[in-house]
This record gives structure tokens, C-alpha cells and sequence, in this order.
């Protein structure tokens, strides 16, 4: 019995394997991928652009203001903490 399970079981991997090969096969294709036509740069540009500087209205101010700590909540007066160990006393 147990080698009927494993025939089946190495068969159908078998089938997995061939399908997984036939779809990557399939989406390659056979030809070239059409990525357009070829880009032309030339050697030399015509004219060069100076890097522009930015003016103080175009720039972002930096806050200095510092943003308040955050504190932690204050521990909640008596009830029961739900500890097993001090039989429902509260704490």
C-alpha cells in the first residue's frame, strides 16, 4: 500500500515539475521582447544648465519646536489584577 502512495505521489510531482517547465517555457516566448527602439544620446550637448540655487521662499522652514514627551498613563487604583496567587484580595 505504502508503494502505491509513493508512486502516486512521485507522479504527480512528476506532473507539477512539467507544468511549472511547459508555463515558464510558455512566458519566455520565442522571440525577442519588443522594447522599443534604440536610444540616441549625443556626444556633446548644445548648451549646459548651471545648477539653480534655491531662494529662501522656495525653501522649507526647519521647526525648531520640539514635540511634548509622552508620558505614560497613571497606574489605576485597587481591583483585582487577576492573579490566581492572592485569592482575589485586591491590590
Amino acid at each position: 500500500m505504502s508503494r502505491r502512495i509513493s508512486v502516486v505521489v512521485l507522479l504527480a510531482g512528476a506532473v507539477a515539475v512539467a507544468l511549472a517547465f511547459v508555463g515558464i517555457v510558455w512566458a519566455a516566448g520565442t522571440g525577442t521582447p519588443d522594447l522599443g527602439g534604440p536610444v540616441v544620446v549625443p556626444a556633446a550637448t548644445a548648451r549646459t544648465t548651471a545648477p539653480s540655487k534655491p531662494t529662501p521662499g522656495t525653501l522649507d522652514p526647519v521647526s525648531t519646536k520640539r514635540a511634548d514627551p509622552v508620558k505614560p498613563p497613571p497606574p489605576q487604583q485597587g481591583g483585582d489584577d487577576d492573579d490566581d496567587d492572592d485569592e482575589g484580595d485586591d491590590d
